[in-house]
């Protein structure tokens, strides 16, 4: 446990990628977050795997496949970050997919429990990058955003296509209504 206050002593502190030299440990506030976005991927990659083994069409399989693939590599670059600082990275809670293949819930459903983790997601990392002060955490988490992005969108147009989607209320039309 630190016993007292220490300040940033010039803007290198900021650096988290360097080429020539070597970068800052993991401050703790960016360790929370890569911690926790790990955690949340590795449950995440478990429950869409499970719905994967059970989606009833194969488009929807497929992109449940894409979806574990994704957290694969959010967790395997982020783990890669702990590790370069001797970091021990998070262990799930023990639990994993079973082998059944019976849908506990309905293609649409799964689609929209997917929908929203990705909302989830989006929203963490923009927490998240704007509490690490170390520029490659931002820059990753970035890259993933959009990945989580693309992915998601890819999703809303399966829910959209497959008549899913209920429109949410919209505000009047003023320009036609004047």
């Amino acid at each position: 446990m630190p016993d007292k206050v220490e300040f940033v002593k010039d803007t290198n502190y900021l650096k988290g990628t360097n080429l020539l030299g070597s970068k800052r440990t993991i401050n703790t506030v960016e360790l929370s977050q890569l911690y926790f976005t790990i955690e949340a991927n590795v449950t995440g990659m478990q429950m869409i795997t499970g719905f994967a083994q059970c989606a009833q069409t194969k488009e929807v399989r497929n992109y449940f496949s894409e979806g574990v693939e994704l957290a694969k590599g959010i967790i395997s670059e982020f783990t890669d970050m702990l590790l370069e600082d001797g970091i021990q990275t998070p262990i799930g809670p023990g639990g994993q997919a079973t082998r059944s293949t019976a849908a506990p819930f309905s293609d649409k459903l799964m689609m929209y429990c997917i929908s929203l983790f990705c909302s989830f997601s989006i929203g963490k990392n923009a927490i998240g990058t704007a509490f690490s002060l170390r520029n490659d955490i931002p820059a990753k988490a970035a890259i993933f955003t959009e990945d989580i992005f693309e992915y998601a969108h890819r999703g809303a147009k399966i829910i959209i296509q497959n008549g899913w989607m209920e429109e949410s209320p919209q505000m009047e039309e003023r320009r036609n209504l004047i």
